[in-house]
């Protein structure tokens, strides 16, 4: 027997709390790697593949560096690549994320809970729980034939549904549970969060309830997603009794098992049970029970448990304990695997939207990091996946057509054309030509074929700019084209069918206009099925520097002139204009002070604004008359004024208002009242 300095174990720490214990002798070498082919594999970005190995060496205990990427730490210290380090009774190795406490001796295990109720808690030394990359044992030389099955079942009548079966009452295990330990394993199975949890939970408590000496978890690697092999599952946890060594699984049974995708009951010649390294050769024969972890007609892995005492053996009811626990273990399994998979595409979608932002940015010219921008940009990605129409609104200049390119190099037709076409500009008699072409002669000057933006939009996007000025009678044609029907070219009687996502943009309060009937409501309904409200700029200020920012260094470089940026009373400027013109005014007036400025930077003298009402301002400015120049109002007027003013520049918040003009709130509903004041 080794002497005691000759037993070590090692313990993984989690959050102060001790979790997974290994326990090893002086005969053996432990290596700690990321590689399935240690004997200690964890699951760690920060560990190497093979990062460390463990041994023992002239009454010494050492820890040698496998060169690894990241290092090892001993007790706080370094140890160098390749360099070594003597362990000492509760050192502190921390390799990457991990930390495991080594210890010289035999561990007591306290915290492990007694099997059965026969059996001290010393006597159960776990193997750790992580993917340890134990593969399947060959059969020993002239003994395969030997191994015989002594009992199998498909079904576990303690998980049937038939009421009327009453055997599953009846069903216990030697220690004395059935339904009631099922139960209670099963709860915690679905607790558990982490295959080691998973893993410690079944394997204690199928060493409790059937009394077996060894017990071992086999699972196929969760990325696995191609046909499974025998050979491909492997050792994920283990357990012993009195400090034997795990017996691996023989590749005949793993088998078997596949063939028939039973829980069976095997008799198998006596292999030998290790002690430490030593194998005590035991006459008799092992007592072998593997269920499968079935679900949905697949099988994710396999429990085994065996007895090597012939005061141990097996009985019908450990098989159908064991198979019910092993379906429960599989959806237990196959819940955790959903959990990773919905995190996995959640990180993943989450990856994408901010790449096509990003891209959405770069590809599109769309500046801004407002909330209000940020708001559009995240229905831009939503809108861009699928096909419906598109209604984009906004006051003119806000970049609707910038919205509408944003969402067709977002959507799977970006490599396809995108048509645009504004119906404001073109006449009432040539619109339905523009959109639907005509042949030959159709009317006066129709001296060839023309294909429509529809034809030419095929397979890709139509953008229609100010769809409020179709005319009634185009928008009956336009309305059956959207709803999927074909169409003809004017002059023509050939049936033309297109593939085309309309996205559609308008200024214009197209509610008023349906209820005035200038604008059909079945139309309205059939453009607005997903809508997207662009902000007017007056009310995304934020955005406004980084706007004039780029268009400064846009324009910078197409005159070949050089401004180091904006006087601060410039910029002052800029954020109190109202912006009536939105980004397209300000494009203006940059692009003007660029040509016409002088100095280093931007200077207010440089910024032309004007004095137009924006969208929605009922003459409150006198556009024709100087700023300076006084104008003489009624005490009336002037409060009417300026409430109105303090509402539209607090975006109608009446507390904020009410709070600014220093009056109670529901003075402030009286005076909008009395002056018939509208957002």
């Amino acid at each position: 027997m080794p002497t005691q300095t000759e037993n070590a174990y090692l313990i993984r720490i989690q959050n102060g709390d001790q979790k997974d214990i290994i326990t090893f002798t002086s005969d053996n070498e432990i290596t700690i790697g990321r590689a399935s082919e240690n004997r200690i594999s964890l699951l760690d970005d920060r560990c190497s593949r093979f990062h460390a190995k463990i041994y023992f060496d002239s009454d010494k205990w050492i820890l040698q560096d496998l060169n690894s990427r990241n290092g090892t730490f001993v007790d706080d210290k370094p140890v160098l690549p390749d360099s070594c380090c003597e362990l000492q009774h509760n050192s502190l190795i921390v390799i990457g994320h991990t930390t495991l406490k080594f210890g010289n001796g035999v561990h007591e295990n306290s915290d492990t809970v007694a099997i059965g109720g026969m059996l001290d808690d010393d006597e159960i030394h776990s193997g750790i729980f992580g993917i340890t990359g134990e593969t399947l044992r060959a059969p020993d030389a002239g003994n395969e034939t030997a191994t015989g099955i002594l009992r199998r079942t498909a079904q576990t009548s303690l998980l049937k549904t038939d009421t009327e079966d009453k055997q599953s009452t009846q069903i216990t295990t030697r220690s004395g549970h059935g339904p009631v330990e099922l139960c209670r394993l099963a709860y915690q199975l679905g607790k558990a969060g982490e295959i080691n949890q998973i893993a410690r939970t079944a394997i204690e408590g199928l060493l409790k309830a059937t009394g077996a000496d060894g017990a071992g978890l086999w699972l196929f690697p969760y990325n696995l997603k191609s046909t499974q092999n025998a050979s491909d599952i492997r050792l994920v946890a283990n357990a012993t009794l009195e400090n034997l060594q795990y017996n691996v699984i023989t590749e005949s049974i793993v088998s078997t098992i596949f063939d028939k995708k039973e829980a069976c009951l095997f008799h198998e010649p006596d292999i030998g049970s290790k002690t430490g390294s030593k194998t005590q050769q035991r006459e008799g024969s092992v007592n072998t029970l593997v269920a499968p972890i079935r679900f949905q007609n697949g099988i994710q892995g396999l429990i085994h448990l065996y007895t090597v005492k012939e005061n141990k053996q097996f009985d019908d009811a450990d098989l159908q304990y064991t198979l019910a626990v092993a379906d429960t273990l599989g959806v237990a399994l196959a819940n955790m695997n959903k959990q990773k998979e919905l995190a996995a595409n959640l990180t993943q979608a989450r990856k994408e939207n901010n790449n096509l932002r990003e891209m959405l940015q770069m590809n599109s010219e769309i500046i801004g990091k407002s909330d209000a921008m940020n708001q559009v940009n995240n229905l831009i990605v939503r809108a861009a996946a699928g096909k419906a129409t598109v209604l984009i609104r906004g006051e003119s200049g806000v970049g609707k057509e910038l919205i509408a390119r944003a969402i067709h190099l977002a959507s799977p037709r970006k490599a396809k054309p995108l048509i645009c076409m504004n119906c404001a500009a073109i006449s009432e008699n040539l619109l339905e030509s523009e959109l639907f072409g005509h042949e030959k002669g159709a009317f006066t000057g129709a001296t060839d074929r023309k294909i429509g933006k529809f034809e030419a939009a095929n397979t890709g996007t139509l953008f229609l700019d100010e769809i409020g000025e179709m005319s009634s009678s185009l928008q009956v044609k336009f309305l059956r084209v959207l709803e999927g029907s074909s169409f003809e070219r004017v002059g023509g009687n050939s049936t033309i069918t297109v593939d085309v996502r309309v996205l559609a943009a308008t200024n214009r309060d197209l509610e008023k206009e349906v209820s005035e009937g200038r604008f059909r409501h079945d139309l309205f309904f059939r453009l607005r099925v997903l809508e997207i409200i662009v902000p007017p700029l007056r009310k995304r200020a934020d955005d406004i520097p980084l706007l004039a920012e780029y268009f400064l260094d846009r324009y910078c470089k197409e005159t070949g002139r050089r401004y180091d940026g904006f006087d601060p009373d410039a910029m002052r400027v800029l954020l109190n204009y109202r912006w009536p013109g939105n980004i397209r005014e300000l494009k203006n007036v940059i692009e003007r002070a660029v040509v016409l400025g002088n100095g280093q930077y931007i200077q207010e003298q440089d910024l032309l604004l004007s004095t137009l009402n924006t969208t929605g301002e009922s003459g409150i400015r006198q556009g024709d008359e100087p700023q300076d120049v006084f104008i003489p109002l009624s005490l009336e007027d002037m409060e009417r004024n300026h409430i109105l003013r303090t509402l539209e520049h607090l975006q109608w918040n009446k507390s904020l208002v009410a709070k600014q003009l220093g009056i109670e709130r529901t003075t402030l509903d009286r005076k909008i009242k009395r002056y018939g004041l509208e957002k």
